[in-house]
């Protein structure tokens, strides 16, 4: 057996298999998103996701300053101005804080696992969950954003075009009574955001939590690749904060 197994591709001499497609084929039969679907997922799209599918691409296109990918990318293009590291280095800010909805999708998970052990509806389920969390003294992922105060439009265009093509289920459910819970527990009224949805919309289309980890990564690539080719463009070397406080001592000389 080979070291290396996998099922996406296998090429050959003028011939590339992408699960089990001709790449000649996919090139002039399928757009840029089925594509990337196919390479993804392994299956074609079904017509229902597709609408949804391509609003997930260009829910994260951009987000200028306020997403720490943006800086980070070009903090270091200011300071190796070359476009790939500079792109890399912000794509290495996903994470938790931003951008990967994988803790939205594990609260989905705890109130899935409550709704089967208790034999509870999504209301209470949500209720428990919040519940844990804020006892917990832990941040509900999926609610709230620094810019976005009373309502995230990205949220609320993807749980639409949901219903819209019949894919809204479970997962958008139980993430809107969070929200209600997490409102009449706190006093908050933190909006559900596009984390959050990217990661209830995943849940109703069967998407792991990694593969949309992945359509995230990929709907933010693009808005990084501008700021890094306009931060070379501008030609300004080594950016740095000027608005930084120090807490530290005070100058003092080593034989103190």
């Amino acid at each position: 057996m080979s070291e290396f197994q996998t099922s996406v591709s296998d090429v050959g001499d003028g011939v590339v298999n992408l699960r089990g497609y001709s790449l000649e084929e996919v090139m002039t039969g399928l757009t840029y998103t089925e594509g990337l679907y196919l390479t993804l997922f392994g299956t074609r799209p079904r017509a229902a996701e597709l609408p949804v599918l391509e609003a997930v691409l260009n829910s994260l296109l951009d987000h200028g300053f306020v997403a720490s990918t943006v800086t980070a990318a070009r903090y270091i293009a200011s300071g190796n101005p070359q476009l790939v590291p500079a792109v890399a280095g912000g794509l290495l800010a996903c994470g938790s804080n931003t951008v990967s909805p994988e803790h939205s999708f594990q609260l989905l998970r705890s109130a899935a696992e409550v709704r089967d052990a208790r034999g509870v509806g999504y209301a209470e389920a949500a209720d428990v969950v919040v519940a844990q969390y804020r006892d917990a003294k832990r941040r509900l992922p999926g609610l709230g954003h620094p810019t976005h105060k009373e309502s995230d439009f990205r949220a609320d265009v993807l749980f639409t075009l949901a219903a819209k093509n019949g894919v809204a289920g479970e997962g958008i459910e139980q993430f809107i009574h969070i929200h209600r819970a997490f409102v009449a527990q706190s006093g908050r009224n933190l909006p559900i955001n596009v984390d959050g949805a990217l990661a209830a919309l995943g849940t109703d289309l069967g998407w792991t939590a990694r593969q949309v980890v992945a359509l995230a990564m990929l709907s933010v690539l693009p808005g990084v690749i501008a700021h890094v080719i306009e931060e070379l463009e501008q030609g300004r070397p080594l950016r740095h904060i000027t608005d930084g406080g120090y807490t530290g001592p005070e100058l003092r000389p080593l034989d103190d």
